[in-house]
């Protein structure tokens, strides 16, 4: 972190969807340098100032360099319909990346992966 300003560096993965775009336009709003993650494609809505990155969050070696000299990293994915049974893998992966840069890890994340695959009808845990 930036004494002087109080500024932080910040790495927001899933930064594409509806979670991490909000937090990733926070960021910059309060003056943190930001850094903006895409599995895929980048969002044509970004904020001024922000750096894209391209990244696969289950690859625990490539988001390691990415968070490396990072104060903090914002872990806002979900897995896509059908493949809930990632979520843990993609977690694991990033706890671990995130322990290699030596930098804090933020999870959040709404309320789908809290459906059970395979059970019909299964709206909570």
């Amino acid at each position: 972190m930036n004494n002087a300003t109080n500024t932080m560096r910040i790495v927001v993965v899933g930064a594409a969807g509806m979670v991490g775009s909000r937090i990733v336009a926070e960021a910059v709003g309060r003056g943190h340098r930001t850094t903006a993650v895409f599995r895929r494609t980048r969002s044509d809505t970004l904020p001024d100032g922000v750096t894209t990155a391209h990244g696969d969050a289950d690859d625990s070696e490539t988001m390691a360099a990415l968070f490396d000299g990072a104060d903090a990293v914002v872990a806002a994915t979900r897995p896509a319909p059908g493949h809930e049974h990632r979520a843990v893998t993609t977690t694991t992966a990033l706890l671990d990346a995130a322990a290699s840069a030596g930098t804090r890890i933020l999870v959040v994340g709404g309320a789908a992966p809290l459906r059970l695959p395979g059970r019909l009808g299964s709206g909570s845990a």
